[in-house]
């Protein structure tokens, strides 16, 4: 895969990272497949995020307390 193309594959996607998330730790190699795999699939669910999901900037006029 070398995109998320649309929501049902975005949400296999999440449930496959939170699933290698268990298994990759702090001491899990670069050269894991389960390491690999959980790479590659965290920048393709940002990619779509940043596409579909994004996180407004702060407006400059809004009012702090």
């Amino acid at each position: 895969m070398t995109e998320i193309n649309n929501e049902t594959q975005y949400r296999k996607a999440l449930i496959r990272v939170e699933e290698l998330l268990l298994v990759v730790g702090n001491d899990t190699t670069p050269d894991n497949q389960d390491f690999i795999e959980l790479d590659l699939l965290s920048d393709l669910v940002a990619d779509y995020e940043e596409r579909y999901y994004p996180i407004p900037f702060p407006s400059k006029n809004r009012k702090t307390h």
